[in-house]
């Protein structure tokens, strides 16, 4: 790859080229940059409507802020390991995986971003269409039925679809301006909503019976906000000089996220009190209590936060994707990609309940992302931070062999850890849709992402070290330059 394709891509915040090795002098991202981004891309309504659910559980204010203090706090230090890899392998998290899953196993990697890809699409489309449809009800009458909602959420769909396809360049000055405004705007709220403002429950009762199961769901929901972003930690890093020390890297990562995610959340909490209801969803009950000057800022915020987010989410996705499935374009794969998540969309808005599809898909992604990222940090530990850069390329480029190629380019000792961490986890869920036979484990107090993420790693690094394999060490080596990329 040109040298200055490879500096403007890291200068523009975007990855252009797909998921080959960065050379270190290409990179001019530094550690502060990766903690801005991951500010920026939280303040939106799809990140603020999470907030809503520790009130929808039966939690009062102080149970609810305290979840979701927690979770987030678990989550951004959970998350700064994963971070500090970027700048070692200089690619993206799922392709790194490929030291610990084989380069083709690595694949696991990608379903995880995957589905939280389309997860939190999903719920960016269908935030920002709720918000611009009860937004223009309260303002100039718009219906605001199923089917007119129906339609906000594929004009929003076609829009992000559009934007991940050729919009770069317009995403990422979008999200610079979102950083100033959506923050002012949350910061604004809060005095807006403090008239109305209480801190004692909604409901009655707790969702799953008690305080301490229903604040561990909430707080596992808090987890599972951050840790999504594990498969997406790299795309950033990666861009980072390895003169920077690891505790840098992560450091101002973890940072970035847990400011990027209390402040919306807890925003989305606090609302959620203002509003005294929980017989409408959020956003519809939210318009409901602004003040008619603020809902103008609302709808703004809500259309174009939304398409940011949502527009990012469709492009690293398939551009993942197209490194595995090369005979697919990145274009294509982009609009089926748009496609599953419109369907998802439709089923959670207008089939199920919202409020606990998006509980469910949290809880689930919760797990089988702490699964994934247990093995990836007892295999980051073993090889001390280690890599041969050149063979993590391997298949990407079309061809077999090297250090990580293991049994046809899988690594089954890192399956089966992800595997068995995930089905543990599983079977200890505790959400509002799905009970797993072991969930009373701890007395109904949701460890199973817990569980997920220490069996993943003890499971990785006892299979290493009892199963024969090739040695876990090797000098980082680079890809020539003049390697065509596949």
């Amino acid at each position: 790859m040109p040298q200055d394709q490879l500096n403007k891509s890291a200068n523009s915040g975007i990855d252009h080229h797909g998921v080959e090795y960065v050379p270190d002098d290409a990179r001019s991202v530094r550690p502060r940059d990766v903690m801005a981004t991951m500010i920026g891309a939280n303040l939106l309504f799809g990140v603020i409507a999470i907030g809503w659910l520790p009130v929808t559980f039966g939690l009062d204010w102080w149970g609810s802020f305290s979840s979701i203090l927690v979770g987030v706090g678990v989550g951004s230090l959970l998350l700064a390991p994963i971070a500090a890899i970027g700048p070692r392998t200089g690619t993206n998290a799922p392709v790194g995986s490929g030291a610990f899953f084989g380069v083709i196993g690595r694949i696991v990697g990608t379903l995880v971003a995957l589905c939280i890809a389309v997860g939190f699409y999903a719920l960016a489309v269908w935030s920002g269409g709720e918000v611009i449809v009860h937004g223009l009800h309260a303002l100039f009458g718009l219906p605001n039925n199923k089917g007119v909602l129906a339609v906000s959420y594929v004009l929003m769909a076609a829009v992000a679809t559009w934007a991940a396809v050729w919009g770069y360049g317009m995403i990422a000055r979008l999200n610079k301006w979102l950083i100033p405004t959506a923050g002012l705007l949350i910061v604004i709220g809060f005095f807006v909503y403090a008239h109305d403002f209480h801190t004692a429950a909604l409901s009655k009762d707790y969702l799953l019976g008690g305080f301490w199961p229903t604040w561990s769901l909430a707080t596992s929901i808090s987890t599972a906000t951050a840790v999504g972003y594990a498969p997406y930690m790299n795309d950033g890093t990666r861009l980072i000089s390895r003169r920077y020390s690891g505790r840098s890297v992560g450091g101002f990562s973890a940072l970035g996220v847990f400011i990027g995610l209390m402040l919306p959340l807890t925003f989305g909490a606090y609302t959620s009190y203002a509003i005294h209801s929980l017989d409408v969803d959020y956003v519809e009950g939210l318009i409901r209590v602004s003040p008619t000057w603020f809902v103008v800022p609302i709808v703004l915020i809500g259309f174009f936060g939304g398409l940011g987010q949502s527009a990012v989410c469709l492009y690293g996705s398939g551009l993942d994707l197209s490194s595995i499935v090369r005979r697919l374009p990145r274009v294509l794969i982009t609009f089926v990609v748009s496609g599953v998540g419109l369907v998802f969309i439709f089923l959670g808005t207008l089939v199920w309940d919202i409020e606990h599809s998006v509980s469910a898909f949290l809880t689930v992604l919760c797990i089988v992302a702490a699964a994934w990222m247990g093995t990836v940090l007892a295999g980051h530990f073993l090889v001390r931070g280690e890599y041969n850069t050149a063979d993590l390329q391997v298949f990407n480029e079309g061809r077999s062999g090297g250090q990580y190629w293991y049994w046809r380019g899988w690594n089954l000792r890192g399956i089966a850890a992800f595997i068995i961490a995930s089905f543990v986890g599983l079977m200890q869920a505790n959400s509002s849709i799905y009970v797993g036979p072991w969930s009373n484990v701890a007395n109904g107090v949701d460890i199973s992402w817990a569980s997920a993420l220490v069996i993943g790693a003890v499971v990785y690094g006892l299979l290493t070290v009892l199963v024969p394999g090739k040695a876990h060490v090797a000098p980082a080596a680079e890809i020539d330059n003049t390697v065509t990329i596949g």
